[in-house]
């Protein structure tokens, strides 16, 4: 038999009516985009300070400027502060003294040589009855006026012992014994501060009024290093184996321990303040100089 017929109907859609559309999603506000933050301007590299100008070498009576030391945090050493002195150099110079340590007597040359931002100092004691004895100072000249590398004492013409000022690492160290202690700025050694007052004084005139305190951060071969303060006594007339000197300026480093050397000195006017006199008063030996002859190289 044949198979019945299935029907089915077909619905069109009306093509007048508009097409369904799927719900739209609501639009969100378009957003701007964001731009990539500018870069920082790279910091600017700080304008080194200039180094403070100071002659290859003193020329006789050369001021040496200490604003340099003046703008750096003061010095202290021992809880003590350090002044920032200016200095006015001498010029090269020979001094000869009639020299005397306890019973023995004899003759001492100092010899000063400034040149091309460099110098050499020494102290040469011998003939009569005295040992040949010898101490040496060599260093540069900077802002802080003398600025000791190497000091060294002798006896009979050989090194026995030296001091070694290390600007570079911050040290002060000895040959014996093994020790070191901080490098300062302005540190002197036993010899160069024979000079160094001198010119601190010639510079600053305000230091000479009696009652004025001087410091000196000073370095023996001992294995020392302390402040050496000196108090102007006042000025005097002194009597020397070259002559009068009028209104020589007296200053004296007294000792604050027991075993400490007390140091008197007398520096003229007229020859630079450089010293005319000197008394080292240690717990042993008394040793006296005393000018006999002053001259250029």
């Amino acid at each position: 038999m044949p198979r019945a017929l299935s029907v089915r109907q077909i619905v069109l859609p009306d093509p007048a009516a508009a097409p369904a559309r799927a719900p739209a999603l609501a639009a969100a506000d378009p957003q701007p985009v964001p731009r990539p933050a500018a870069a920082a301007p790279k910091p600017r590299a700080a304008t080194p300070r200039a180094a403070p100008e100071i002659d290859p070498g003193p020329a006789p009576g050369a001021l040496r400027d200490a604003r340099a030391a003046a703008d750096a945090a003061p010095a202290v050493a021992g809880g003590i502060t350090l002044p920032a002195y200016a200095t006015r150099l001498a010029p090269a110079a020979t001094l000869r003294y009639a020299m005397q340590r306890g019973d023995a007597r004899g003759q001492a040359e100092l010899r000063w040589r400034p040149a091309d931002g460099r110098y050499t100092l020494t102290l040469d004691s011998a003939g009569g009855d005295l040992p040949q004895l010898g101490s040496a100072s060599a260093g540069s000249l900077d802002a802080t006026g003398i600025a000791p590398e190497r000091y060294t004492e002798s006896r009979r013409g050989r090194d026995q012992r030296a001091v070694n000022f290390q600007a570079a690492s911050g040290r002060i160290t000895y040959s014996q014994p093994s020790l070191q202690h901080d490098w300062l700025p302005g540190a002197q050694d036993r010899l160069s501060w024979m000079l160094q007052l001198p010119a601190v004084l010639e510079a600053e005139p305000s230091l000479r009024e009696t009652g004025s305190e001087l410091r000196l951060y000073v370095a023996g071969t001992r294995g020392d290093a302390e402040v050496w303060t000196f108090d102007v006594l006042g000025r005097e007339t002194l009597a020397t184996p070259a002559g009068a000197v009028p209104d020589a300026l007296h200053l004296r480093r007294s000792p604050r321990r027991p075993y400490d050397v007390q140091v008197d000195v007398w520096l003229d006017p007229g020859r630079h303040h450089l010293p005319v006199r000197l008394l080292l008063q240690p717990a042993g030996t008394v040793s006296e100089l005393s000018l006999e002859q002053y001259g250029s190289p």
